[in-house]
């Protein structure tokens, strides 16, 4: 009966945003989808093109739910059923008083499972894009796709995994008119092979030079001066209908440590920027001035006793890339990690643990773990190699008040895991030099995020 009231509602909503949607019909709309950075994507193309188009982004929704909630001008509160009845009674009077006009909407598009409603084929009955992003394909949530893979070796089943995954992401790609675009990341096989037979007019990105925008430089630097991150892209020659051919493109984010495969969210923007008729001067200009990062994501902030802290406690998509990242930083003190669960990996959850163990033990001075996967199949791992110091607490404000004193000058923390429980955020609030900075530099710090952590940290 729950779920069938919980159908009941999403189809309820997505009619009243369809129809919403018709009062746009010259919109362009931009889907983004991969396993991790498409809301890093979704920020960079609107810091790109908000200065000379009206754009609309989903900035708070990527889900079966999130999306027509958006598209109607309405967010949820607290999700308690008086909630969901109050969106309810508002989504036919949004329909007709809401006018809001715009030139291109940004959505984020993320699924959970193969199976509706958390699929691409929900998503794509709510809005289909005529511009779509493929960023890649990893293991985020891969526990729903375990179903799908018969292999028993680990290796080839974590790679059958991601396959699967990835054929249900490029359902967004492979729904394009023959009018669309797509902007597809080249360095992932996955993408390349599935999505090598689309109808729409393709621009590929990537660090090999057949692509149309080819990335040819990362570094990160930090000092006491400035704290940033460079990339560097060459728009080739070889693709007739792309403008600027032959170009370098350096562009330098300030304030945030981020890692290579960022590249690809920016690659994104740029080329859907020159698209959108923008020259490069005015891309470089956008991206360096007036990108905002969603908070969690490769954060500089700086901690007590002269430290850093790389605040990337969102979730745990990419962390083999940020222990990369780090592991590359020149600094005076030490490089340490507090690491929490990456959730929902099904079958996968031990190997993946184990594996990021290792390289972790490989990279940090010392370790500290929170969450049970972590102590279960990371702990023992860095234990046994007997390196490093590895410490297990039980939740992150404990974690994060004896981190707090063990910082020293010149200290660098990496900070990174799950949501679901772990709230890693918090262990940064008892390391920041200025806590009373936590609301403007921190995820989840309303008051309803605020209540379910409380409760969730004090059990």
């Amino acid at each position: 009966m729950k779920q069938k009231l919980a159908m009941f509602v999403l189809y309820y909503l997505r009619f009243f945003a369809k129809l919403q949607l018709q009062k746009n019909k010259t919109c362009k709309v931009v889907g983004i989808t991969g396993s991790a950075g498409k809301s890093s994507t979704r920020n960079a193309i609107y810091s790109v093109l908000k200065n000379k188009y009206k754009v609309k982004a989903s900035f708070k929704a990527n889900s079966e739910s999130g999306i027509s909630l958006d598209i109607l001008g309405l967010e949820m509160k607290n999700y308690s059923n008086l909630d969901w009845l109050r969106v309810l009674i508002l989504a036919p009077i949004r329909f007709l008083s809401y006018f809001e006009k715009f030139d291109y909407y940004l959505v984020e598009m993320g699924i959970d499972s193969p199976n509706p409603p958390k699929n691409m084929d929900f998503l794509l009955s709510i809005i289909r894009p005529k511009m779509a992003v493929f960023l890649n394909a990893g293991l985020n949530h891969s526990f729903a796709f375990d179903h799908l893979v018969t292999e028993k070796d680990p290796i080839e089943r974590k790679k059958q995994v991601i396959r699967e995954i990835a054929k249900e992401k490029a359902k967004l790609v492979l729904s394009l008119p023959k009018t669309g675009f797509a902007f597809l990341n080249f360095d992932d096989r996955n993408i390349r092979e599935i999505c090598q037979n689309i109808e729409a007019e393709t621009y590929s990105f990537g660090s090999d030079n057949i692509c149309d925008l080819q990335i040819i430089g990362h570094e990160t630097q930090i000092n006491e001066q400035e704290i940033s991150s460079n990339f560097t892209f060459q728009i080739q020659r070889h693709y007739g209908k792309l403008k600027a051919k032959n170009q370098k493109l350096d562009i330098k984010i300030k304030n945030f440590l981020l890692p290579k495969h960022f590249a690809y969210g920016l690659a994104s923007a740029i080329l859907i920027g020159l698209k959108a008729g923008l020259d490069t001067k005015e891309i470089r200009d956008s991206l360096e001035n007036h990108l905002n990062l969603p908070l969690g994501r490769a954060t500089a902030i700086h901690g007590k006793n002269n430290s850093i802290i790389i605040d990337s406690s969102y979730n745990a998509s990419s962390m083999k890339d940020m222990i990369e990242l780090v592991t590359k930083i020149k600094n005076k003190g030490r490089k340490l990690a507090l690491l929490g669960d990456m959730r929902e990996l099904g079958e996968e959850t031990k190997q993946v643990h184990e594996e990021i163990a290792l390289l972790a033990s490989e990279s940090f001075d010392q370790i500290f773990l929170v969450g049970q996967e972590m102590r279960n199949y990371a702990l023992p791992i860095i234990q046994n190699n007997n390196t490093v110091q590895a410490t297990h607490f039980e939740n992150s404000k404990e974690a994060g008040k004896k981190i707090a004193s063990l910082l020293k000058d010149g200290d660098i923390i990496l900070v990174k895991g799950s949501q679901n429980t772990i709230f890693l955020e918090e262990a940064i609030k008892e390391m920041m030099k200025e806590e009373k900075e936590a609301k403007k530099l921190l995820c989840r710090q309303n008051s309803w995020w605020l209540s379910i952590k409380s409760q969730a940290l004090t059990k």
